[in-house]
């Protein structure tokens, strides 16, 4: 599962961003000032950071300087987040090495995490399923340090679903549920915003969906789904990988 540090002191907008980042499908690790901050990127070498300007103990103009200058931390993507934008503040950052800088109130959280997926070469699958289980058993099969997998469990607003959280692929876990994943499935193909998306069924052997592009059968989804969602995420096997026994599962709103 992809790992970010969030160093931000104001507790409202840690909480709020926190949860909102977890829901998108990444482990966050919080810090409320500058230094608690190095300290946690040097104790837990995120994907990438998330980084205020005004902190206390040491801000982060000097934290995004002390992370430049460190050879193991230095390859860490760092994204401004901060009140304090104006355009010599922004430039000054930059200059540093920030990959991006965003405004708190006028950026979304969308945009700050497909940048952050861009920057990072992070995939994103969206697994559609009625059945909690099956859900949790795919996440748990899937973890990848460089995969977000977020779980949808409301078919009604599937589309939609998938649509606002622009996965690259989509998992139709067909077998076990009560809604009609063939409907499902024909308005991801018709609708012009979700059409292109690859979708893989999860299904037993006399559920294949015609109109899916991939198809692994439930039966066989603890040996077939990672061999086959990896490669067409062009994701390399880790060493040693393998489900996750204590996996944790990251629902939609």
């Amino acid at each position: 599962m992809p790992h970010l540090l969030l160093i931000e002191d104001n507790q409202h907008i840690q909480r709020i961003y926190c949860a909102k980042l977890q829901a998108e499908g990444f482990q966050v690790t919080a810090a409320e000032n500058g230094e608690q901050g190095l300290a946690s990127a040097e104790a837990c070498e995120p994907d990438a950071i998330l980084l205020d300007i005004m902190l206390p103990k040491m801000d982060g103009f000097e934290v995004l300087k002390r992370l430049r200058a460190d050879p193991k931390l230095s390859r860490i993507p760092v994204f401004m987040l901060s009140n304090k934008a104006w355009p010599d503040d922004v430039q000054y950052a930059l200059s540093l090495g920030a990959h991006q800088f965003y405004a708190k109130g006028s950026s979304s959280l969308q945009d700050i995490v497909q940048q952050i997926r861009a920057e990072c070469g992070i995939k994103k699958v969206t697994i559609l399923s009625i059945d909690p289980g099956l859900a949790s058993s795919v996440v748990a099969v899937m973890q990848h340090p460089k995969l977000l997998c977020v779980a949808h469990s409301e078919m009604v607003d599937a589309v939609a679903c998938v649509e606002k959280g622009a996965p690259d692929l989509v998992i139709l876990v067909a077998a076990g549920t009560t809604g009609n994943p063939f409907a499902i499935l024909q308005q991801l193909k018709t609708t012009p915003a979700t059409q292109s998306l690859p979708v893989l069924a999860l299904a037993g052997e006399w559920q294949r969906l015609q109109r899916a592009d991939y198809f692994v059968a439930t039966a066989e989804l603890n040996n077939e789904l990672r061999p086959t969602v990896l490669p067409l995420l062009g994701l390399v096997e880790e060493p040693d990988a393998g489900p996750a026994a204590s996996a944790s599962l990251t629902h939609s709103a």
